[in-house]
């Protein structure tokens, strides 16, 4: 890995250096080109500084064929006038059929020096992204965390007799509050609902920030009227008057779904996702 950022680097301040020394070349055969040939070199070089641009843009192909084009049409002309006056071809014109297909080679070696360097940068982000265990917005353990989790706590709650319930709580109208607030109050929103949740239960009970749309989700050591207790417990936190208070100069109210379901070795398994996605699914009866 660390051996192919070193070669995208390195491509990439070739191509750079070898853009520039082009560039260089060419500005200087136009200052120094006599009053017979300035207009041509001029045009020469804005062909050519075109062709770059193409380049620079990823339009590979354009670059490649008017460069080629460039090249033709100069060739072409710088014949004609040496055959129809008898005379040689200077010397200074070699350089504009060189330069057009070598600047436009000099600055797709610097875009693919660069192309390495960024997939390297994403493939590094991606990896970093697949180790991360904690949700960014609210501080608390994400999704994959949950799962590791709970399949731990399974084995646990299987050796040591006990229950176990999952417990999801999702705002309700979470499209609403989005187009209503701003993106700051409504990540607010988020980061005071995951407190008081975090606040409700107990310290031995596991909680989880699943998505960025606020959704929690709560392990529990206990059957179904423990967790009962703990969703009226959760829903008489959030109903304070002064619950959301700090979001906004004004309180808003904020209203969620709770749904919660004991695990059954009989009834799920092994499976881990589809226990999630049953709890998930009682949502709806959460009215």
């Amino acid at each position: 890995m660390v051996n192919r950022r070193v070669t995208g680097f390195l491509t990439q301040d070739i191509g750079l250096l070898l853009l520039l020394t082009c560039i260089f070349i060419g500005a200087l055969t136009v200052g120094n080109a006599s009053s017979d040939m300035f207009i041509e070199s001029l045009v020469m070089l804005i062909g050519v500084f075109l062709a770059i641009l193409f380049a620079g843009y990823k339009l590979t192909s354009l670059a490649v064929v008017s460069s080629g084009f460039q090249i033709i049409v100069y060739t072409a002309y710088r014949l004609f006038l040496a055959y129809s006056s008898y005379g040689r071809i200077p010397l200074v014109c070699y350089i504009w059929i060189l330069l057009p297909l070598t600047s436009v080679g000099a600055m797709l070696l610097f875009i693919k020096g660069n192309k390495d360097t960024e997939r390297e940068n994403e493939r590094l982000a991606k990896q970093v992204e697949d180790y991360v265990m904690i949700n960014a917005l609210t501080g608390l353990y994400n999704l994959r965390s949950l799962y590791n989790d709970l399949k731990k706590q399974i084995a646990y709650a299987e050796r040591n007799k006990v229950s176990l319930s999952l417990m999801i709580i999702e705002l309700r109208d979470e499209a609403e509050l989005r187009n209503i607030l701003s993106r700051t109050n409504y990540e607010a929103v988020i980061q005071r609902l995951a407190f008081l949740v975090g606040e409700s239960i107990r310290l031995e009970d596991r909680i989880y920030s699943i998505d960025n749309k606020g959704t929690i989700a709560i392990l529990l050591t206990c059957n179904k009227e423990g967790s009962d207790f703990v969703s009226k417990r959760i829903r008489q936190k959030l109903s304070e008057q002064n619950a959301f208070e700090q979001v906004k100069n004004r309180s808003i109210r904020v209203e969620v779904r709770i749904a919660c379901l004991e695990y059954d070795k009989e009834v799920y398994g092994d499976d881990i996702i589809q226990y999630k996605q049953k709890v998930e699914s009682e949502l709806q009866y959460d009215v």
